[in-house]
C-alpha cells in the first residue's frame, strides 16, 4: 500500500516494532473511516401489480421503498431521496416478489405480507414512530388521523399524522390505507382515494365510491378492553376514543382478539 511505504520512508531510522506499531493504528482509523462513508446498497426495480406499477427498493434489512409509478417524475424524486441514503443497485430479481405478494394480498391472502420493513427513509424521529404504531393496526380494521397520534404519543398532532403518511415511504407493507378520518370518510392517500378504496375493500370493508365513508355496519373495538361494540351502543360516550379501532365486522374484530359487548351484544 502506498501509504504504509510512505509510513516506512518516513520512518527513517525508527525502529521495526514501533513502524509496525504506527501501521497497525493508521490501518484501523482508515478502515473505521471507510465504513462511515461506505454506505449501504438497495436493490431497485420496477414490478407490476393490480395498483399499478410500483417502483420497489430493498434493503438488507427488508423492503425500504414502494413507491406508486403514475409518471417519469415521481420515479426521479423518489430515486433521489433514496440515493441520499443508499447506493442503488438496478436488481428486477431481487424485487419481482413484491408485485406477487400484493396481488394475492389483494385477493384475501392475509398473511403474504411477508417482508421485514426498513423505515430508514422516514424523514423524522416522530413520523418513523407513527410508522411503527400504525403496524399494529390489523387487516380488517381502520384508525382515525388522532387516535394514530395518540399511540404515538401526539394526541393533538392529526395533521402532523397526515402529514406521515402521505409521505410513507412503504405503502401497502405500512398499511396507511387504513388511516381515516374520525366522522368515518375515507379521506386521503398518497396513492390516490381509488386506491385506497380497493384496498380496503379487500380487507372486508364495503366502502361506496358516492360515499367514501366507512359503513355503518361496522364495529368498534377498544384496544385497553379488548371489547368490541356496535357503534350504537351506550357505552361509546364514555370510550376514550384515542384508544378505538374500527373493524370491518364482528368476525375482523375476533380475529384481532377482541370479544363482543355484553350490552349490546354485537354478535
Amino acid at each position: 500500500m502506498k501509504m504504509e511505504s510512505l509510513i516506512r520512508s518516513v520512518a527513517g531510522d525508527f525502529a521495526g516494532e514501533a513502524v509496525e506499531e504506527l501501521l497497525g493504528r493508521s490501518r484501523g482509523k482508515v478502515e473505521r473511516a471507510l465504513k462511515r462513508v461506505r454506505r449501504p446498497e438497495a436493490a431497485v426495480g420496477v414490478v407490476k401489480s393490480k395498483l399499478g406499477r410500483l417502483l420497489v427498493a430493498m434493503s438488507a434489512r427488508g423492503i425500504v421503498l414502494n413507491h406508486y409509478l403514475d409518471d417519469t417524475s415521481d420515479a426521479a424524486a423518489a430515486i433521489a431521496k433514496l440515493r441520499l441514503e443508499f447506493d442503488c443497485v438496478e436488481d428486477q430479481k431481487v424485487v419481482e416478489d413484491i408485485g406477487v405478494e400484493v396481488d394475492r394480498y389483494l385477493t384475501d391472502e392475509t398473511q403474504v405480507l411477508r417482508q421485514n420493513i426498513d423505515l430508514t427513509l422516514a424523514e423524522s424521529a416522530f413520523q418513523k414512530k407513527v410508522l411503527d404504531r400504525l403496524q399494529d393496526v390489523p387487516r380488517g380494521a381502520v384508525i382515525s388521523y388522532q387516535a394514530l397520534g395518540a399511540a404515538a404519543g401526539s394526541a393533538r398532532g392529526a395533521r402532523a399524522v397526515g402529514n406521515a403518511m402521505h409521505n410513507n415511504p412503504v405503502p401497502i407493507y405500512v398499511p396507511c390505507h387504513r388511516v381515516v378520518l374520525s366522522d368515518g370518510r375515507i379521506g386521503g392517500y398518497g396513492g390516490g382515494v381509488p386506491r385506497k378504496l380497493q384496498l380496503l375493500r379487500s380487507e372486508g370493508f364495503s366502502v361506496h365510491d358516492r360515499t367514501t365513508s366507512i359503513p355503518d355496519t361496522v364495529v368498534w373495538g377498544h384496544k385497553g378492553t379488548k371489547i368490541y361494540c356496535r357503534p350504537s351502543c351506550r357505552t361509546s360516550a364514555k370510550v376514550d376514543r384515542a384508544r378505538i379501532l374500527f373493524f370491518a365486522d364482528p368476525k375482523q374484530a375476533q380475529r384481532a382478539g377482541m370479544r363482543p359487548c355484553k350490552i349490546c351484544r354485537p354478535g
